[in-house]
């Protein structure tokens, strides 16, 4: 249930009602769906920054798994790079020392968030990703399981603006 609900609702209210309830009625905040999505990979990827902010001050009282992987391998920071939800790759990336959030996980295809950004055209989260590579210690240069490096992947996909970027 909570998974569905903060996937397709982003209502902060019910994702509220949920965790006030999960010790009391035993709800599993990691439950997954049949694609593997929590309710934290959902918000990411939906962008649902209200719900992302909550899960994540509450992931340590909660035991919520902010690197939990869907069926693909993709976690809540790769689903918001691809998706280019720049509002919470900003929150992820500001909470991630303090949160322990893998910036460098790696789907089932070697591909990395960035590898994604890149791959997707979403100039603005890449920007962003290089900016902060240094400080976070994001892999900007390593290829997937075919050896595609996200200069390749943005090139092949003709983001021209990413290209120049990179």
């Amino acid at each position: 249930a909570f998974t569905i609900s903060a996937r397709s609702t982003g209502y902060i209210d019910v994702v509220k009602l949920l965790l006030d309830q999960s010790d009391i009625k035993n709800i599993d905040l990691n439950a997954k769906t049949k694609n593997g999505l929590t309710g934290f990979i959902g918000a990411c990827t939906n962008g649902y920054i209200d719900v992302v902010k909550l899960l994540l001050d509450q992931s340590d009282i909660k035991n919520i798994d902010l690197n939990a992987k869907n069926e693909k391998g993709w976690t809540g920071f790769i689903n918001a790079c691809v998706n280019g939800r720049i509002d919470v790759v900003k929150l992820l990336l500001d909470q991630s020392d303090i949160k322990n959030i893998d910036l460098n996980a790696r789907n089932f295809g070697c591909q990395t968030g960035f590898m994604l950004a890149c791959k997707s055209g979403h100039k603005d989260v890449v920007k962003l990703l290089l900016d902060q590579s240094d400080i976070k210690n994001i892999d900007l240069n390593d290829g997937d399981q075919d050896g595609w490096t996200p200069f390749i992947s943005a090139y092949e996909d003709g983001y021209i603006d990413v290209v120049n970027l990179l």
